[in-house]
């Protein structure tokens, strides 16, 4: 897979700060330049088996790569603390007065007492490793693997086989646990899709072909993805309020993503699971 990597100034530096004035105003910037990598990030393009398949296998991967990850800093990444941590899920409540639908609330309310009760105590049986954190749709590049296979759909979409081409945005890597990044990565990809039910099977088929997860690992994913969820829904309400200029962004997972998180808490898990499970296995049998 490939990354984006740092290129340094001409004074050997990987950052530089840029001044820009206008009459007696100066405003200071961090300015950094980062190699160039081809394709388009999956925003709004409906994800085919095909690619979660790939996205969960390259997920994987780096999660195997991480794990050989040495650095003297390195203890910089357990970020215990942070909000965005699924371990933090607790942390929502001081955000949650942000939802103004009562049922939404507490719909998050519950997800959060069900991890504190469930997953939680059994913690430390998850498989640890440094994850990217941020494997969301919008930081895997994609590209067509051949331009001349161009077919469309039955809805007139264009379809073509893509492969990915780079992955972005490290910012978010931590200490944590494989199955984190699996949820995380479902919960995005969950967003577009036309048939958002089975996104986790896929991805969790081309994972478990590098990184078979445990029972233990399996059995709290849907809690987690609901997890994942709340924290994307929940802090971008609330961020809506602090930063109300940024909304267009800020809506990105707000557009649909209460939709999803009703539907599967009103599907439950085992209803869920079932779907997730026998995608996954069916991979086998290919």
């Amino acid at each position: 897979f490939s990354f984006r990597r740092i290129r340094q100034s001409t004074s050997q530096e990987n950052c530089v700060l840029y001044f820009e004035g206008c009459g007696e105003e100066y405003k200071n910037y961090m300015v950094r330049l980062l190699t160039y990598l081809p394709g388009t990030n999956l925003l709004g393009i409906p994800a085919d088996p095909q690619i979660l398949y790939k996205i969960g296998r390259t997920l994987a991967q780096i999660n195997k790569a991480l794990t050989e990850f040495k650095h003297p800093n390195i203890e910089s990444l357990r970020r215990d603390s942070y909000d965005w941590n699924l371990s933090n899920i607790h942390q929502l409540h001081k955000y949650l007065f942000a939802v103004k639908n009562t049922s939404d609330r507490q719909i998050v309310e519950q997800i959060i007492q069900q991890f504190m009760k469930k997953i939680l105590p059994n913690i430390n049986n998850f498989h640890k490793s440094i994850i990217h954190g941020d494997f969301s749709h919008t930081n895997i590049l994609v590209q067509p693997l051949h331009s001349s296979a161009d077919c469309s759909n039955a809805a007139g979409h264009m379809q073509q086989e893509l492969e990915i081409s780079g992955i972005l945005d490290f910012g978010e890597m931590a200490c944590g646990y494989y199955v984190y990044d699996v949820a995380i990565c479902i919960m995005y990809l969950t967003l577009d899709s036309e048939d958002p039910l089975h996104v986790g099977g896929h991805i969790l088929a081309g994972f478990e072909s590098v990184i078979p997860l445990t029972l233990q690992e399996r059995d709290a994913l849907y809690l987690l993805v609901l997890c994942r969820f709340s924290q994307s829904l929940v802090f971008g309400t609330y961020n809506i309020l602090l930063y109300p200029d940024n909304e267009e962004y800020l809506l990105t997972t707000l557009r649909t993503g209460w939709k999803h998180l009703r539907q599967l808490w009103e599907l439950g898990k085992e209803a869920v699971e079932k779907v997730w499970f026998e995608t996954a296995k069916s991979y086998l049998t290919l």
